[in-house]
Protein backbone atom coordinates (compact mmCIF):
# COMPACT_ATOMS: atom_id res chain seq x y z
CA UNK A 1 0.00 0.00 0.00
CA UNK A 2 3.01 2.32 0.25
CA UNK A 3 2.79 3.01 -3.48
CA UNK A 4 -0.79 4.16 -3.06
CA UNK A 5 -0.08 6.21 0.03
CA UNK A 6 2.72 8.05 -1.71
CA UNK A 7 0.37 10.43 -3.50
CA UNK A 8 -2.23 10.74 -0.79
CA UNK A 9 -0.34 13.77 0.45
CA UNK A 10 -0.42 15.45 -2.94
CA UNK A 11 -4.11 14.82 -3.14
CA UNK A 12 -4.65 15.96 0.40
CA UNK A 13 -2.73 19.05 -0.51
CA UNK A 14 -4.65 19.47 -3.72
CA UNK A 15 -7.93 19.35 -1.87
CA UNK A 16 -7.21 21.45 1.10
CA UNK A 17 -7.98 25.19 0.73
CA UNK A 18 -10.07 27.91 -0.87
CA UNK A 19 -9.66 31.20 -2.73
CA UNK A 20 -9.67 32.35 -6.31
CA UNK A 21 -7.00 31.75 -8.93
CA UNK A 22 -3.90 33.93 -8.84
CA UNK A 23 -3.13 33.49 -12.54
CA UNK A 24 -4.84 32.20 -15.69
CA UNK A 25 -3.82 28.77 -16.99
CA UNK A 26 -1.03 28.70 -19.55
CA UNK A 27 -1.53 27.61 -23.12
CA UNK A 28 -0.85 23.88 -23.34
CA UNK A 29 1.90 22.55 -25.60
CA UNK A 30 0.91 19.08 -26.94
CA UNK A 31 4.52 17.89 -26.73
CA UNK A 32 4.68 18.99 -23.10
CA UNK A 33 1.46 17.13 -22.34
CA UNK A 34 2.92 13.98 -23.91
CA UNK A 35 6.07 14.17 -21.81
CA UNK A 36 4.07 15.09 -18.72
CA UNK A 37 1.88 12.04 -19.26
CA UNK A 38 5.02 9.91 -19.10
CA UNK A 39 6.05 11.49 -15.79
CA UNK A 40 2.56 11.15 -14.31
CA UNK A 41 1.84 7.62 -15.45
CA UNK A 42 5.28 5.98 -15.63
CA UNK A 43 7.56 8.11 -13.46
CA UNK A 44 9.93 8.78 -16.37
CA UNK A 45 10.97 11.98 -18.11
CA UNK A 46 11.41 12.49 -21.84
CA UNK A 47 14.96 11.12 -21.68
CA UNK A 48 13.93 8.00 -19.79
CA UNK A 49 15.27 9.26 -16.47
CA UNK A 50 13.32 8.22 -13.39
CA UNK A 51 11.19 10.67 -11.41
CA UNK A 52 12.58 10.91 -7.87
CA UNK A 53 10.79 11.84 -4.65
CA UNK A 54 11.69 11.76 -0.97
CA UNK A 55 9.32 10.45 1.66
CA UNK A 56 9.15 11.59 5.28
CA UNK A 57 11.78 13.10 7.57
CA UNK A 58 14.11 10.22 6.74
CA UNK A 59 13.89 11.24 3.08
CA UNK A 60 13.33 7.70 1.88
CA UNK A 61 13.93 7.79 -1.86
CA UNK A 62 11.21 6.73 -4.26
CA UNK A 63 12.02 6.39 -7.92
CA UNK A 64 10.43 5.66 -11.26
CA UNK A 65 7.13 3.80 -11.46
CA UNK A 66 6.88 3.52 -7.66
CA UNK A 67 6.81 7.31 -7.47
CA UNK A 68 4.46 7.82 -10.43
CA UNK A 69 1.33 9.84 -9.61
CA UNK A 70 -0.90 7.31 -11.34
CA UNK A 71 0.02 4.61 -8.84
CA UNK A 72 -2.16 6.34 -6.24
CA UNK A 73 -4.40 8.78 -8.03
CA UNK A 74 -5.11 6.43 -10.88
CA UNK A 75 -4.24 6.98 -14.54
CA UNK A 76 -7.16 9.39 -14.94
CA UNK A 77 -6.24 11.34 -11.79
CA UNK A 78 -9.71 10.92 -10.31
CA UNK A 79 -8.49 9.24 -7.16
CA UNK A 80 -9.95 6.26 -5.37
CA UNK A 81 -10.79 4.84 -2.01
CA UNK A 82 -9.05 1.59 -1.09
CA UNK A 83 -8.35 0.02 2.29
CA UNK A 84 -9.98 2.95 4.08
CA UNK A 85 -7.57 5.46 2.50
CA UNK A 86 -9.02 8.36 0.53
CA UNK A 87 -6.98 9.25 -2.55
CA UNK A 88 -8.43 12.55 -3.82
CA UNK A 89 -9.29 13.73 -7.28
CA UNK A 90 -6.50 15.87 -8.76
CA UNK A 91 -8.08 16.73 -12.10
CA UNK A 92 -8.27 20.43 -13.02
CA UNK A 93 -11.96 20.57 -12.10
CA UNK A 94 -11.03 19.66 -8.53
CA UNK A 95 -7.76 21.51 -8.06
CA UNK A 96 -8.94 24.65 -9.83
CA UNK A 97 -11.77 25.30 -7.36
CA UNK A 98 -11.61 26.43 -3.75
CA UNK A 99 -12.87 24.12 -1.03
CA UNK A 100 -14.36 25.08 2.28
CA UNK A 101 -13.37 21.76 3.86
CA UNK A 102 -11.51 18.55 3.11
CA UNK A 103 -13.05 15.36 1.80
CA UNK A 104 -13.28 11.88 3.22
CA UNK A 105 -10.25 11.02 5.34
CA UNK A 106 -8.35 14.22 4.57
CA UNK A 107 -8.15 16.82 7.28
CA UNK A 108 -11.14 19.09 7.59
CA UNK A 109 -9.48 22.29 6.42
CA UNK A 110 -10.33 24.82 3.77
CA UNK A 111 -8.02 25.67 0.88
CA UNK A 112 -7.99 28.08 -2.03
CA UNK A 113 -7.90 26.90 -5.63
CA UNK A 114 -4.50 25.75 -6.76
CA UNK A 115 -2.45 27.85 -9.11
CA UNK A 116 0.62 26.87 -11.06
CA UNK A 117 2.88 28.32 -8.39
CA UNK A 118 1.14 26.74 -5.39
CA UNK A 119 0.78 23.38 -7.12
CA UNK A 120 4.50 23.31 -7.93
CA UNK A 121 5.27 24.27 -4.33
CA UNK A 122 3.11 21.40 -3.13
CA UNK A 123 4.80 18.89 -5.40
CA UNK A 124 8.37 19.91 -4.64
CA UNK A 125 8.16 21.41 -1.14
CA UNK A 126 5.19 19.68 0.44
CA UNK A 127 3.24 22.86 1.23
CA UNK A 128 -0.45 23.13 0.38
CA UNK A 129 -2.21 26.00 -1.34
CA UNK A 130 -3.24 27.28 2.10
CA UNK A 131 0.35 27.19 3.37
CA UNK A 132 -0.10 24.08 5.48
CA UNK A 133 2.75 21.57 5.58
CA UNK A 134 1.62 18.34 3.98
CA UNK A 135 1.85 15.00 5.74
CA UNK A 136 4.68 12.50 5.39
CA UNK A 137 2.72 10.44 2.86
CA UNK A 138 3.33 13.14 0.26
CA UNK A 139 6.83 12.88 -1.26
CA UNK A 140 8.86 15.98 -2.01
CA UNK A 141 9.80 15.64 -5.66
CA UNK A 142 13.04 16.66 -7.27
CA UNK A 143 11.94 18.32 -10.52
CA UNK A 144 14.21 20.16 -12.91
CA UNK A 145 12.63 23.06 -14.77
CA UNK A 146 11.77 20.97 -17.81
CA UNK A 147 10.11 18.26 -15.75
CA UNK A 148 8.14 20.81 -13.75
CA UNK A 149 6.82 22.45 -16.91
CA UNK A 150 5.67 19.24 -18.57
CA UNK A 151 4.14 17.75 -15.42
CA UNK A 152 2.14 20.91 -14.74
CA UNK A 153 1.09 21.03 -18.40
CA UNK A 154 -0.24 17.50 -18.14
CA UNK A 155 -2.00 18.15 -14.83
CA UNK A 156 -3.74 21.08 -16.53
CA UNK A 157 -5.14 18.64 -19.11
CA UNK A 158 -5.64 15.64 -16.82
CA UNK A 159 -9.02 14.07 -17.39
CA UNK A 160 -9.57 16.33 -20.40
CA UNK A 161 -6.97 15.41 -23.03
CA UNK A 162 -7.51 12.05 -24.67
CA UNK A 163 -4.68 9.65 -25.37
CA UNK A 164 -3.56 8.64 -28.87
CA UNK A 165 -6.04 6.38 -30.63
CA UNK A 166 -8.79 7.11 -28.12
CA UNK A 167 -12.00 9.09 -28.59
CA UNK A 168 -15.43 9.02 -27.04
CA UNK A 169 -16.66 6.71 -29.78
CA UNK A 170 -13.65 4.64 -30.89
CA UNK A 171 -10.50 2.88 -29.74
CA UNK A 172 -7.85 2.31 -32.40
CA UNK A 173 -5.62 -0.73 -31.86
CA UNK A 174 -2.64 -1.79 -33.96
CA UNK A 175 -1.10 -5.09 -35.00
CA UNK A 176 2.28 -5.58 -36.70
CA UNK A 177 1.92 -8.67 -38.89
CA UNK A 178 3.40 -10.06 -42.11
CA UNK A 179 0.68 -9.47 -44.69
CA UNK A 180 2.69 -10.19 -47.84
CA UNK A 181 5.53 -12.54 -48.79
CA UNK A 182 5.80 -16.16 -47.79
CA UNK A 183 4.39 -15.53 -44.30
CA UNK A 184 1.52 -13.41 -45.59
CA UNK A 185 -1.10 -16.12 -44.95
CA UNK A 186 -0.02 -16.37 -41.30
CA UNK A 187 -0.41 -12.63 -40.68
CA UNK A 188 -3.63 -12.36 -42.64
CA UNK A 189 -5.19 -15.19 -40.66
CA UNK A 190 -4.14 -13.63 -37.35
CA UNK A 191 -5.52 -10.23 -38.40
CA UNK A 192 -8.81 -11.80 -39.47
CA UNK A 193 -9.21 -13.46 -36.07
CA UNK A 194 -8.59 -10.23 -34.16
CA UNK A 195 -11.00 -8.33 -36.40
CA UNK A 196 -13.63 -11.00 -35.79
CA UNK A 197 -13.19 -10.72 -31.99
CA UNK A 198 -13.53 -6.94 -32.27
CA UNK A 199 -16.60 -7.34 -34.52
CA UNK A 200 -18.34 -9.38 -31.81
CA UNK A 201 -17.54 -6.68 -29.25
CA UNK A 202 -18.78 -3.91 -31.54
CA UNK A 203 -21.98 -5.81 -32.31
CA UNK A 204 -22.73 -5.70 -28.58
CA UNK A 205 -22.28 -1.94 -28.42
CA UNK A 206 -18.52 -1.75 -28.03
CA UNK A 207 -16.75 -1.13 -24.73
CA UNK A 208 -18.25 1.85 -22.92
CA UNK A 209 -19.73 2.85 -26.29
CA UNK A 210 -16.36 2.81 -27.99
CA UNK A 211 -15.98 0.75 -31.14
CA UNK A 212 -12.76 -1.23 -31.46
CA UNK A 213 -10.92 -0.53 -34.69
CA UNK A 214 -7.92 -2.58 -35.85
CA UNK A 215 -5.10 -1.05 -37.91
CA UNK A 216 -2.54 -3.50 -39.34
CA UNK A 217 0.89 -2.64 -40.72
CA UNK A 218 2.83 -5.11 -42.87
CA UNK A 219 5.96 -6.46 -41.17
CA UNK A 220 6.88 -8.87 -43.98
CA UNK A 221 10.34 -7.32 -44.39
CA UNK A 222 11.32 -8.75 -41.00
CA UNK A 223 11.10 -12.28 -42.42
CA UNK A 224 13.53 -13.15 -45.24
CA UNK A 225 12.05 -15.05 -48.18
CA UNK A 226 14.81 -17.64 -48.02
CA UNK A 227 13.57 -19.30 -44.82
CA UNK A 228 10.37 -20.52 -43.32
CA UNK A 229 8.49 -21.28 -46.57
CA UNK A 230 7.04 -24.35 -44.93
CA UNK A 231 4.99 -22.06 -42.70
CA UNK A 232 2.87 -20.88 -45.61
CA UNK A 233 1.77 -24.27 -46.82
CA UNK A 234 1.65 -26.68 -43.90
CA UNK A 235 -1.56 -26.94 -41.93
CA UNK A 236 -1.29 -27.88 -38.28
CA UNK A 237 -3.71 -29.88 -36.23
CA UNK A 238 -5.04 -27.79 -33.29
CA UNK A 239 -3.66 -30.38 -30.88
CA UNK A 240 -0.17 -29.62 -32.21
CA UNK A 241 -0.50 -25.88 -32.54
CA UNK A 242 2.99 -24.69 -31.58
CA UNK A 243 5.27 -26.61 -33.89
CA UNK A 244 7.42 -25.66 -36.84
CA UNK A 245 5.48 -22.59 -37.98
CA UNK A 246 6.73 -20.92 -34.81
CA UNK A 247 10.19 -22.45 -35.19
CA UNK A 248 10.46 -20.99 -38.69
CA UNK A 249 9.82 -17.51 -37.35
CA UNK A 250 12.24 -17.94 -34.46
CA UNK A 251 15.09 -18.67 -36.86
CA UNK A 252 14.75 -15.35 -38.68
CA UNK A 253 16.67 -12.16 -38.01
CA UNK A 254 15.01 -8.74 -38.09
CA UNK A 255 15.68 -6.02 -40.62
CA UNK A 256 15.53 -2.99 -38.36
CA UNK A 257 14.57 -0.50 -41.06
CA UNK A 258 11.20 -2.16 -41.66
CA UNK A 259 9.56 -2.17 -38.26
CA UNK A 260 5.79 -1.91 -38.57
CA UNK A 261 5.41 -1.20 -34.84
CA UNK A 262 7.11 2.16 -35.32
CA UNK A 263 4.75 2.97 -38.17
CA UNK A 264 1.76 2.06 -36.02
CA UNK A 265 2.94 4.38 -33.27
CA UNK A 266 3.30 7.12 -35.86
CA UNK A 267 -0.37 6.49 -36.68
CA UNK A 268 -1.24 7.08 -33.00
CA UNK A 269 -2.68 3.69 -32.13
CA UNK A 270 -3.69 3.36 -28.50
CA UNK A 271 -2.21 -0.11 -27.98
CA UNK A 272 -1.10 -3.18 -29.93
CA UNK A 273 -2.36 -6.73 -29.85
CA UNK A 274 -1.47 -10.06 -31.49
CA UNK A 275 1.65 -8.76 -33.25
CA UNK A 276 4.30 -11.24 -34.36
CA UNK A 277 8.04 -10.69 -34.11
CA UNK A 278 11.15 -12.84 -34.58
CA UNK A 279 13.20 -11.09 -31.89
CA UNK A 280 13.49 -7.93 -29.85
CA UNK A 281 13.01 -4.80 -31.93
CA UNK A 282 14.24 -1.23 -31.65
CA UNK A 283 10.62 -0.14 -31.39
CA UNK A 284 10.34 -1.89 -28.03
CA UNK A 285 12.09 1.14 -26.57
CA UNK A 286 9.35 3.34 -28.02
CA UNK A 287 6.64 1.15 -26.50
CA UNK A 288 8.32 1.37 -23.11
CA UNK A 289 8.99 5.10 -23.41
CA UNK A 290 5.37 5.95 -24.21
CA UNK A 291 3.79 3.18 -22.09
CA UNK A 292 2.00 1.59 -25.06
CA UNK A 293 0.57 -1.80 -24.03
CA UNK A 294 1.29 -4.74 -26.34
CA UNK A 295 -0.18 -8.22 -25.87
CA UNK A 296 1.86 -10.81 -27.78
CA UNK A 297 0.32 -14.20 -28.56
CA UNK A 298 3.55 -16.19 -28.91
CA UNK A 299 7.03 -15.53 -27.50
CA UNK A 300 9.50 -15.06 -30.33
CA UNK A 301 12.38 -13.25 -28.73
CA UNK A 302 15.49 -14.86 -27.26
CA UNK A 303 16.63 -14.38 -23.71
CA UNK A 304 14.60 -13.70 -20.58
CA UNK A 305 11.37 -11.80 -21.05
CA UNK A 306 10.90 -8.53 -19.14
CA UNK A 307 9.14 -8.62 -15.79
CA UNK A 308 7.83 -5.06 -16.02
CA UNK A 309 6.82 -2.53 -18.64
CA UNK A 310 3.92 -2.45 -21.13
CA UNK A 311 4.77 -5.61 -23.15
CA UNK A 312 2.86 -8.73 -22.10
CA UNK A 313 3.36 -12.31 -23.33
CA UNK A 314 0.84 -15.12 -23.17
CA UNK A 315 3.39 -17.94 -23.18
CA UNK A 316 6.92 -18.40 -21.80
CA UNK A 317 9.91 -18.29 -24.09
CA UNK A 318 11.93 -21.47 -24.74
CA UNK A 319 14.63 -20.57 -22.20
CA UNK A 320 12.02 -20.62 -19.41
CA UNK A 321 11.03 -24.12 -20.52
CA UNK A 322 14.68 -25.17 -20.20
CA UNK A 323 14.61 -23.93 -16.60
CA UNK A 324 11.41 -25.88 -16.02
CA UNK A 325 13.07 -29.13 -17.17
CA UNK A 326 15.94 -28.65 -14.71
CA UNK A 327 13.49 -27.90 -11.92
CA UNK A 328 11.44 -30.98 -12.75
CA UNK A 329 14.44 -33.32 -12.94
CA UNK A 330 15.86 -31.90 -9.71
CA UNK A 331 12.55 -32.57 -7.94
CA UNK A 332 12.82 -36.29 -8.72
CA UNK A 333 16.55 -37.00 -9.10
CA UNK A 334 18.51 -34.27 -7.32
CA UNK A 335 21.11 -36.61 -5.70
CA UNK A 336 21.97 -38.14 -9.09
CA UNK A 337 22.13 -34.72 -10.75
CA UNK A 338 24.72 -33.58 -8.22
CA UNK A 339 27.04 -36.28 -9.54
CA UNK A 340 25.98 -36.72 -13.15
CA UNK A 341 25.55 -33.61 -15.30
CA UNK A 342 22.99 -32.66 -17.86
CA UNK A 343 24.13 -31.92 -21.40
CA UNK A 344 22.95 -28.93 -23.40
CA UNK A 345 22.79 -28.91 -27.20
CA UNK A 346 22.04 -25.62 -28.91
CA UNK A 347 22.87 -23.51 -31.97
CA UNK A 348 25.29 -20.62 -31.56
CA UNK A 349 22.68 -17.90 -31.88
CA UNK A 350 20.79 -15.73 -29.41
CA UNK A 351 17.95 -18.22 -28.70
CA UNK A 352 20.44 -21.09 -28.44
CA UNK A 353 22.70 -19.26 -26.02
CA UNK A 354 19.67 -18.20 -23.96
CA UNK A 355 18.64 -21.87 -23.71
CA UNK A 356 22.17 -22.87 -22.59
CA UNK A 357 22.44 -20.04 -20.07
CA UNK A 358 19.05 -20.87 -18.56
CA UNK A 359 20.12 -24.49 -17.93
CA UNK A 360 23.41 -23.34 -16.42
CA UNK A 361 21.76 -20.78 -14.15
CA UNK A 362 19.11 -23.17 -12.85
CA UNK A 363 21.65 -25.94 -12.24
CA UNK A 364 23.90 -23.50 -10.36
CA UNK A 365 20.99 -22.23 -8.28
CA UNK A 366 20.18 -25.79 -7.22
CA UNK A 367 23.83 -26.76 -6.70
CA UNK A 368 23.72 -29.47 -9.35
CA UNK A 369 26.65 -30.66 -11.42
CA UNK A 370 27.81 -28.11 -13.98
CA UNK A 371 25.96 -28.87 -17.26
CA UNK A 372 28.00 -30.00 -20.25
CA UNK A 373 27.91 -27.58 -23.17
CA UNK A 374 27.92 -29.82 -26.21
CA UNK A 375 27.37 -26.90 -28.57
CA UNK A 376 25.55 -27.51 -31.85
CA UNK A 377 23.96 -30.80 -32.88
CA UNK A 378 26.95 -31.48 -35.14
CA UNK A 379 29.36 -30.88 -32.26
CA UNK A 380 27.25 -33.07 -29.98
CA UNK A 381 27.36 -35.96 -32.45
CA UNK A 382 31.16 -35.65 -32.61
CA UNK A 383 31.35 -35.64 -28.80
CA UNK A 384 29.23 -38.77 -28.53
CA UNK A 385 31.55 -40.64 -30.91
CA UNK A 386 34.58 -40.08 -28.69
CA UNK A 387 35.55 -43.27 -26.80
CA UNK A 388 36.05 -41.31 -23.57
CA UNK A 389 32.59 -39.70 -23.62
CA UNK A 390 30.50 -40.39 -20.52
CA UNK A 391 26.74 -40.33 -21.00
CA UNK A 392 24.97 -37.42 -19.29
CA UNK A 393 21.91 -37.76 -17.11
CA UNK A 394 19.76 -36.23 -19.88
CA UNK A 395 20.12 -33.97 -22.91
CA UNK A 396 18.29 -30.67 -23.24
CA UNK A 397 18.06 -29.83 -26.94
CA UNK A 398 17.03 -26.78 -28.91
CA UNK A 399 17.70 -26.11 -32.58
CA UNK A 400 16.40 -27.49 -35.88
CA UNK A 401 14.45 -30.71 -36.45
CA UNK A 402 17.32 -31.95 -38.63
CA UNK A 403 19.79 -31.42 -35.80
CA UNK A 404 17.53 -33.26 -33.37
CA UNK A 405 17.24 -36.16 -35.79
CA UNK A 406 21.05 -36.44 -36.12
CA UNK A 407 21.45 -36.25 -32.34
CA UNK A 408 18.92 -39.04 -31.78
CA UNK A 409 20.71 -41.32 -34.25
CA UNK A 410 24.02 -40.74 -32.45
CA UNK A 411 22.46 -41.31 -29.04
CA UNK A 412 20.87 -44.55 -30.23
CA UNK A 413 24.33 -45.82 -31.16
CA UNK A 414 26.30 -44.48 -28.19
CA UNK A 415 23.92 -43.84 -25.25
CA UNK A 416 20.45 -45.27 -25.99
CA UNK A 417 19.12 -44.85 -22.45
CA UNK A 418 19.77 -41.10 -22.17
CA UNK A 419 16.47 -39.18 -22.34
CA UNK A 420 16.13 -36.04 -24.45
CA UNK A 421 14.00 -32.97 -23.71
CA UNK A 422 13.07 -30.40 -26.38
CA UNK A 423 10.47 -27.67 -27.03
CA UNK A 424 7.16 -28.82 -28.49
CA UNK A 425 7.87 -26.70 -31.58
CA UNK A 426 10.07 -29.62 -32.67
CA UNK A 427 7.53 -32.38 -32.12
CA UNK A 428 7.38 -34.63 -35.19
CA UNK A 429 6.37 -38.31 -35.34
CA UNK A 430 9.07 -38.94 -37.96
CA UNK A 431 11.94 -38.19 -35.58
CA UNK A 432 14.11 -41.15 -34.52
CA UNK A 433 13.23 -42.29 -31.02
CA UNK A 434 9.77 -40.73 -30.97
CA UNK A 435 7.94 -44.04 -31.28
CA UNK A 436 9.94 -45.40 -28.33
CA UNK A 437 9.16 -42.34 -26.20
CA UNK A 438 12.80 -41.26 -25.95
CA UNK A 439 12.07 -37.62 -26.65
CA UNK A 440 9.98 -35.64 -24.17
CA UNK A 441 8.56 -32.36 -25.42
CA UNK A 442 7.69 -29.28 -23.38
CA UNK A 443 4.23 -27.92 -24.16
CA UNK A 444 2.77 -24.84 -22.39
CA UNK A 445 -0.58 -24.92 -24.20
CA UNK A 446 -2.46 -27.47 -22.09
CA UNK A 447 -2.99 -31.18 -22.86
CA UNK A 448 -5.22 -33.97 -21.60
CA UNK A 449 -7.51 -32.74 -18.84
CA UNK A 450 -5.90 -29.31 -19.18
CA UNK A 451 -6.53 -29.05 -22.89
CA UNK A 452 -8.89 -26.15 -23.63
CA UNK A 453 -12.28 -27.05 -25.03
CA UNK A 454 -12.26 -25.59 -28.52
CA UNK A 455 -15.99 -25.85 -29.22
CA UNK A 456 -16.61 -22.15 -28.62
CA UNK A 457 -13.72 -20.98 -30.77
CA UNK A 458 -14.73 -23.43 -33.51
CA UNK A 459 -18.22 -21.91 -33.49
CA UNK A 460 -16.65 -18.44 -33.50
CA UNK A 461 -14.55 -19.31 -36.56
CA UNK A 462 -17.53 -20.75 -38.40
CA UNK A 463 -19.74 -17.77 -37.54
CA UNK A 464 -17.18 -15.37 -39.04
CA UNK A 465 -16.38 -17.54 -42.03
CA UNK A 466 -12.80 -18.18 -40.89
CA UNK A 467 -11.20 -21.40 -42.05
CA UNK A 468 -8.51 -23.29 -40.12
CA UNK A 469 -5.10 -22.31 -41.43
CA UNK A 470 -2.17 -22.02 -39.02
CA UNK A 471 -3.76 -22.83 -35.64
CA UNK A 472 -0.72 -21.77 -33.59
CA UNK A 473 -1.22 -18.21 -34.79
CA UNK A 474 -4.99 -18.18 -35.11
CA UNK A 475 -5.48 -19.45 -31.57
CA UNK A 476 -2.70 -17.19 -30.28
CA UNK A 477 -4.32 -14.15 -31.90
CA UNK A 478 -7.70 -15.15 -30.46
CA UNK A 479 -6.28 -15.48 -26.94
CA UNK A 480 -4.39 -12.18 -27.17
CA UNK A 481 -7.50 -10.35 -28.41
CA UNK A 482 -9.62 -11.84 -25.61
CA UNK A 483 -7.07 -10.76 -22.99
CA UNK A 484 -6.98 -7.25 -24.48
CA UNK A 485 -10.77 -6.89 -24.55
CA UNK A 486 -11.05 -8.07 -20.94
CA UNK A 487 -8.43 -5.60 -19.70
CA UNK A 488 -9.98 -2.67 -21.63
CA UNK A 489 -13.38 -3.52 -20.16
CA UNK A 490 -11.98 -3.60 -16.64
CA UNK A 491 -10.18 -0.29 -17.16
CA UNK A 492 -13.54 1.48 -17.41
CA UNK A 493 -14.76 4.52 -19.28
CA UNK A 494 -11.81 6.70 -18.19
CA UNK A 495 -9.43 4.61 -20.26
CA UNK A 496 -5.71 5.41 -20.41
CA UNK A 497 -2.68 3.45 -21.49
CA UNK A 498 -1.44 3.33 -17.92
CA UNK A 499 -4.87 2.19 -16.76
CA UNK A 500 -4.88 -0.59 -19.33
CA UNK A 501 -1.43 -1.70 -18.18
CA UNK A 502 -2.64 -1.77 -14.59
CA UNK A 503 -5.62 -3.90 -15.52
CA UNK A 504 -3.40 -6.30 -17.44
CA UNK A 505 -1.21 -6.55 -14.36
CA UNK A 506 -4.31 -7.33 -12.29
CA UNK A 507 -5.53 -10.14 -14.56
CA UNK A 508 -5.70 -13.45 -12.67
CA UNK A 509 -6.67 -16.89 -13.99
CA UNK A 510 -8.41 -15.44 -17.03
CA UNK A 511 -9.88 -18.08 -19.32
CA UNK A 512 -9.17 -17.20 -22.96
CA UNK A 513 -11.00 -20.31 -24.14
CA UNK A 514 -7.95 -21.58 -26.05
CA UNK A 515 -5.11 -21.60 -23.49
CA UNK A 516 -4.36 -22.38 -19.87
CA UNK A 517 -5.60 -19.65 -17.48
CA UNK A 518 -3.68 -16.39 -17.93
CA UNK A 519 -2.33 -14.46 -14.94
CA UNK A 520 -0.13 -11.38 -15.00
CA UNK A 521 1.19 -9.23 -12.16
CA UNK A 522 3.13 -6.09 -11.32
CA UNK A 523 6.36 -8.03 -11.80
CA UNK A 524 4.99 -10.74 -14.08
CA UNK A 525 4.64 -10.24 -17.81
CA UNK A 526 4.18 -13.88 -18.89
CA UNK A 527 0.61 -15.05 -18.54
CA UNK A 528 1.14 -18.82 -18.64
CA UNK A 529 4.05 -19.86 -16.43
CA UNK A 530 4.48 -23.57 -16.71
CA UNK A 531 4.14 -26.48 -19.11
CA UNK A 532 3.45 -30.19 -19.39
CA UNK A 533 5.77 -32.95 -20.47
CA UNK A 534 4.47 -34.61 -23.62
CA UNK A 535 5.32 -37.27 -26.16
CA UNK A 536 4.16 -37.73 -29.71
CA UNK A 537 1.69 -40.47 -30.47
CA UNK A 538 3.39 -42.23 -33.40
CA UNK A 539 0.04 -43.16 -34.94
CA UNK A 540 -1.90 -39.89 -34.70
CA UNK A 541 1.12 -37.59 -34.62
CA UNK A 542 -0.45 -35.66 -31.76
CA UNK A 543 1.11 -34.59 -28.49
CA UNK A 544 0.02 -36.65 -25.49
CA UNK A 545 0.62 -35.47 -21.93
CA UNK A 546 2.90 -37.61 -19.77
CA UNK A 547 2.78 -35.31 -16.76
CA UNK A 548 0.39 -33.04 -14.96
CA UNK A 549 0.91 -29.29 -15.16
CA UNK A 550 4.36 -28.27 -13.93
CA UNK A 551 4.47 -24.68 -12.66
CA UNK A 552 7.63 -22.71 -13.37
CA UNK A 553 9.26 -21.60 -10.12
CA UNK A 554 10.60 -18.03 -9.97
Amino acid sequence: MRGRSVWVGLVALLLLTGCKREEPPRAVDPAAVKHGRRLFQQGQDAKGQALTGFLGPERVELSGAVAACARCHGPSGRGSREGGVEVPDITPGSLGHARARGLGDTEDRSRPAYTRATLLRAITGGVSASGRVLGVAMPRYALVDGDADVLLAYLQELGVATEPGLSSSSLTVGAALPLTGHLGPVGQEAAAVVRAVFADVNASGGIFRRRLELVVEDDAALYPESTGREATTRRLDPNDEARKDKAALESMSPMGSADATTRLLDRDVFALVASLRPTRLDSDALLIRDGVPLVLPLPMEPGPLPDEGPIFFLYPEAASLARLVVQHLASTSEPLLRRRPLAVVHPDDAPGRAWRDAVRAEAHRRELAVPLDWGSAEDAVATLKRPSASPPFAVLYTGTPEGLSALMVALEAQAPKVPVFAPATLADPRLPGVAEGRITFLFPGGLGERAPALDDVAAFMERHGLKPGHPAFQLGAYAAARVFVEAVTRAGADLTRAGLQQQLEALRDFDTGVSPPVSFGINRRVGVQGAQLARVDPITGRLVAVSDWIPLSP
